[in-house]
């Protein structure tokens, strides 16, 4: 009974010392790739030891790059990721998606992007001829209020001078011409 204590006490110390070393690289099995260039990983379900479910993650290509100043990188947040990768690291499906499964859903997606494009263009021509096309810059209505305006010369978040780029540049649809892009304000 008395040796239980000392085993527990030890495990703790050496998790702490562990704590102290640095970060130590978790051994997963590599499930697989999307085309975007991720890299998905799991740890099995280890019921015995507690755990449940398994651990699932990914690294985004970027994850381990660093800036020009030489200060870690947090990539991969935001990286592209096809959504039926997605649904298996939330653990909405059990097995990971083939290759053909992605390739088949980002070609729908590109054919919606497409189909969409040509809609929108339908819809242009058509206010047109009705003489009712403004322009593809939005203007608010009576009963919203005057965008704020913004100025090169000043920055928008503190410490980011940099040349302001379009923060919708990745949303807007490549299909259609970009003087037919609709956004609030360029």
């Amino acid at each position: 009974m008395a040796n239980g204590g000392r085993i527990l006490w030890r495990e703790v110390f050496k998790k702490f010392q562990a704590s102290l070393r640095g970060v130590k690289e978790v051994d997963g099995k590599v499930v697989g790739s999307d085309p975007f260039g991720n890299k998905y990983f799991e740890i099995a379900a280890d019921p015995q030891r507690g755990k449940r479910r398994p651990t699932r993650w990914y690294r985004a290509p970027d994850t381990e790059a660093k800036e020009i100043i030489g200060v870690d990188l947090y990539g991969g947040f935001d990286a592209k990721m096809p959504a039926e990768w997605e649904s298996w690291l939330r653990h909405r499906r059990d097995e990971p998606p083939t290759d053909e499964q992605v390739r088949r859903s980002l070609a729908l997606s590109e054919l919606k992007k497409m189909n969409a494009a040509k809609l929108e263009m339908d819809r242009i021509e058509e206010l047109k001829a009705d003489g009712r096309y403004d322009g593809p810059e939005s203007k608010p209505m009576d009963h919203e209020k005057a965008f704020y305006p913004k100025y090169d010369d000043y920055e928008v978040n503190p410490g980011n001078l940099e040349k302001r780029k379009d923060p919708w540049a990745s949303y807007k649809n490549p299909y259609l011409p970009d003087d037919h892009q609709h956004t609030r304000k360029k």
